[in-house]
């Protein structure tokens, strides 16, 4: 199959967009972990139960985490113009098929199938990516949006 230039740009654009982030993404668990440890410490030297804090910077790291991906995936773009961080960085943005802007739901329903798009390390959603006439993942195909670089 045989891509034009916009459309191997978009391609490549969309891969760097889900590395750049994961990367951020991963730097906010980290600095959650260090933060709940922070946290826990503190807690511990002011009196509380050492034991009620062997869970907490786990809980800390997967509520942070959760918060983080659906703050980028979901409410930032929704507030920004149909991109991500990463995606303003690359000059992507999110829209219907039609050109408007999409709701929250086609957002959310988007992000719940990033659950399928991110199978086998993401291949699943890459290999979509590359071979749809739109150059769209699962979660796009179902939600009836689409990526497209902004000029």
């Amino acid at each position: 199959m045989a891509f034009d230039a916009d459309a191997r740009s978009i391609v490549l654009r969309r891969y760097w967009q889900h590395v750049i982030e994961f990367a951020l993404l991963c730097v906010a668990a980290v600095l959650s972990m260090v933060l709940g440890v922070l946290l826990s410490v503190l807690l511990i030297k002011l009196g509380a139960p050492r034991e009620s804090f062997t869970v907490t910077p786990a809980v800390v790291v997967v509520a942070v985490s959760l918060l983080g991906v659906v703050w980028a995936e979901i409410w930032y773009p929704y507030r920004h113009g149909g991109s991500t961080p990463a995606m303003r960085w690359l000059g992507l943005k999110i829209t219907t098929l039609r050109g408007g802007e999409p709701s929250l739901r086609d957002y959310f329903v988007r992000w719940l199938l990033m659950a399928v798009d991110g199978l086998l390390l993401g291949v699943v959603g890459a290999v979509l990516i590359a071979v749809t006439p739109r150059n769209q993942r699962l979660g796009d195909m179902v939600a009836g949006t689409v990526v497209r670089r902004v000029t």
